[in-house]
């Protein structure tokens, strides 16, 4: 079976594609990738100086801030991306090597999982560039409806007044890119990381089904074809463990980045909520939260899915009829068993694993903080 290129695997096509066109990924073109980033670190670089102009007022510092740590976080996945692109561009070949694996076998149970994870795949894809481009078209919009003279992102630059003609028409129309720039920067990440942890998951129920229906018809194989068949199994699952481990290792910390971020965040926005008088900054605001928390919950359920996946493939091996096999096949199932009770895990830098428990102590820990501001601003 020929070797499927990387940007036409249906899994992958549409964010590596994009990356690719940027030049963040399987491609060398650092003009192309200076011109992507360069704009956005000088934008997110004058909001911050915006923010120290907006200190005391609080709605509007606390909005800003959410814009500004943002598209911070967009830089941060972009540049950790750029850096470690030999590492996530390896990745990305084992995952399509596997894919054409899987493709290529007559297991109609494998290709039936493969295709129902491309499909979900592909549709996170679709809506999160969609989602991410709608949202920042109306937040480029927002400004034309106000009395005021704001930009889509607050910017400032020390002594100067950017709200001043023709300056304020300048600064607006160099953010018109934003759409495209953000949503190009924000999103692929996200879709990848489904895309990754998803593809774990079918491998990893592939394993399963293989491990089920290894002593089928048992009476026609011979010992050394059923012990065969389990080593082949046995290699396959330190496959799956080794690029789990890779995928953990490239977004371990930047998982712990936004764990801390996203929580504050969400802290300060549901205390925005609180003391802001405008509808129209309330409805930004619970649009902001979702897309924060659709994000959250995108990693934490993706990744718990692998670890639950990976428990179920002792269960899985145990299932088969070892019983009828020989002493040798028996001590050797034994000892994979024992090593596949160890889950293989995505980790909040490489400390706690990213389960749907830690997700809920994050929105727990967000509404506990959230609570104590709330009570001591009405104090």
């Amino acid at each position: 079976m020929p070797i499927t290129r990387i940007e036409d695997n249906p899994l992958l096509a549409i964010n590596v594609r994009l990356w690719k066109f940027l030049s963040v990924l399987f491609a060398r073109n650092w003009l192309r990738c200076a011109a992507f980033v360069a704009p956005v670190c000088l934008m997110n670089a004058m909001q911050f100086v915006y923010l120290y102009q907006q200190w005391g007022d609080l709605a509007t510092f606390i909005l800003n801030t959410f814009f500004a740590t943002s598209i911070f976080n967009a830089l941060l996945r972009t540049c950790l991306v750029i850096k470690n692109r030999d590492k996530f561009e390896a990745l990305i070949q084992e995952l399509v090597t596997m894919y054409d694996d899987i493709e290529a076998t007559g297991n109609d149970y494998a290709k039936r999982e493969l295709a129902a994870a491309t499909k979900a795949a592909r549709k996170i894809s679709i809506f999160n560039l969609s989602a991410s481009f709608c949202d920042i078209i109306a937040a480029t919009l927002f400004p034309l409806f106000q009395e005021n003279r704001i930009h889509p992102f607050g910017v400032a630059l020390p002594g100067i007044d950017v709200t001043r003609s023709p300056l304020y028409e300048i600064v607006y129309i160099s953010q018109l890119p934003c759409p495209f720039t953000l949503t190009s920067m924000y999103m692929p990440y996200v879709s990848l990381f489904a895309s990754f942890a998803m593809f774990g998951k079918v491998a990893l129920k592939v394993l399963q089904d293989n491990l089920r229906n290894l002593c089928d018809n048992m009476q026609h194989k011979s010992e050394m074809e059923l012990f065969n068949l389990l080593r082949s199994n046995i290699s396959y699952h330190a496959r799956i463990s080794k690029y789990v481990n890779d995928f953990n290792e490239l977004v371990t910390y930047m998982v712990l980045i936004e764990f801390m971020l996203f929580s504050c965040v969400i802290c300060s926005l549901l205390f925005c909520i609180n003391i802001t008088n405008s509808t129209a900054e309330k409805i930004s605001i619970v649009m902001y939260i979702g897309t924060m928390l659709y994000v959250l919950f995108t990693y934490y359920w993706q990744a718990n899915g692998i670890l639950e996946q990976s428990l179920l493939v002792s269960d899985a091996a145990y299932e088969m009829q070892w019983y009828k096999c020989s002493q040798r096949f028996k001590r050797t199932l034994l000892i994979f068993i024992g090593r596949t009770q160890k889950p293989l895990q995505i980790r909040v830098g490489q400390m706690s694993p990213m389960t749907m428990e830690v997700f809920q102590s994050l929105l727990n820990s967000s509404y506990s903080y959230f609570t104590l501001l709330h009570n001591l601003y009405n104090d």
